[in-house]
């Protein structure tokens, strides 16, 4: 199986259905669905077997030696068989949003067609939010499918905009409709202008008593550790924020390049507790760090007593490896490894 560098996971399953790198044994099949539904692709004109063969040669075969493709794509299968495909197309790595493309075997469009583009809309958005944390994701159809929209709409995601006159099809100008979904959980890099939102979350309440040390910071103590930290190499401060770009949390790693171990904090802003999110996030972080240190293994030390630390762990993929005496107090070790 071919591989995109820029996928720390490669395979996406739902049951039986799952999402994988575009196989070139698919070519043929994709080809003729392509051909047959071309009133609604943006293809002026039916394929060659030539024309896709080049095509694969030339480029999905270079996708693969791309760290940020313009585009990433799936063959959908049921088990092992091919029945669609599609992927993220237009790509903009700088403003972290794609455009979601995908057909199913013409066959199955008239009893299966939400059925399949529910349970690839959920693949999809595993790759776009928590693969590669894009802010945004959207579809741009002509307006010839008009049973798509409510599908779209069932699984949240928006109109915003309505394209009048904008292709012609058949001698006639059809309207073009956007529909968009925002990631729920955005991530990013730490800032010096976090300065204070890390000050405020160091000193809540809940956070201290949590803590190894659990005595209140003060703000020239918070100063001095807070740009130590961010220009530490050795340490990785991610910032969780919801589509909004209201802050959610933090984790923050500290690594031992020597060692190959990373041992990870946590936090969560005090108004998105009790919502589920510390594993959720936690999951993200991981993944985000092993993209960048594949072979480290990443390690929790938690209060034996702190029971919701505990169950956000194990959610996020943490196995307990021991109960162990940290800092002088009763702890136990949670580690991760990379799938």
């Amino acid at each position: 199986m071919r591989k995109y560098p820029c996928l720390h996971t490669q395979i996406f399953s739902s049951d039986k259905y799952s999402i994988v790198p575009l196989r070139d044994e698919d070519k043929y099949a994709i080809m003729q669905w392509r051909n047959e539904q071309i009133y609604h692709l943006r293809q002026n004109e039916p394929l060659t077997t030539e024309k896709q063969e080049w095509y694969f040669s030339n480029v999905v075969a270079n996708l693969f030696e791309q760290t940020k493709p313009t585009q990433i794509l799936f063959s959908y299968l049921e088990n092992d068989i091919c029945i669609g495909y599609g992927g993220l197309v237009h790509i903009n790595w700088v403003d972290k949003n794609a455009e979601i493309s995908f057909i199913i075997n013409t066959a199955l469009e008239k009893d299966f067609f939400e059925f399949h583009w529910t349970t690839y809309l959920s693949l999809i958005e595993k790759v776009a939010f928590e693969e590669l944390n894009l802010h945004k994701i959207y579809t741009y159809s002509f307006n010839l499918r008009p049973h798509l929209y409510p599908i779209l709409q069932n699984n949240n995601y928006q109109q915003e905009a309505m394209l009048h006159n904008h292709c012609l099809f058949e001698g006639k100008f059809k309207d073009v409709f956007f529909h968009a979904k925002f990631n729920p959980i955005n991530i990013r890099e730490a800032r010096e202008d976090d300065l204070m939102l890390y000050f405020e979350w160091t000193n809540d309440e809940e956070v201290r008593k949590q803590s190894f040390n659990s005595g209140f910071i003060a703000l020239e103590n918070h100063e001095q550790w807070f740009q130590k930290k961010i220009a530490d190499p050795n340490c990785l401060m991610l910032v969780f924020e919801d589509a909004q770009q209201v802050p959610i949390g933090q984790v923050r790693f500290e690594s031992n390049e020597e060692q190959k171990i990373s041992v990870i904090g946590v936090s969560l802003d005090k108004n998105f507790r009790g919502k589920g999110l510390a594993g959720k996030i936690l999951s993200l972080a991981s993944t985000w760090f092993f993209k960048e240190k594949p072979d480290y293994t990443i390690q929790a030390f938690i209060k034996t007593e702190n029971i919701g630390s505990v169950n956000a762990f194990t959610k996020a993929g943490f196995s307990f490896e021991k109960s162990l005496d940290y800092q002088g107090i009763a702890s136990v070790l949670y580690t991760k490894h990379n799938q």
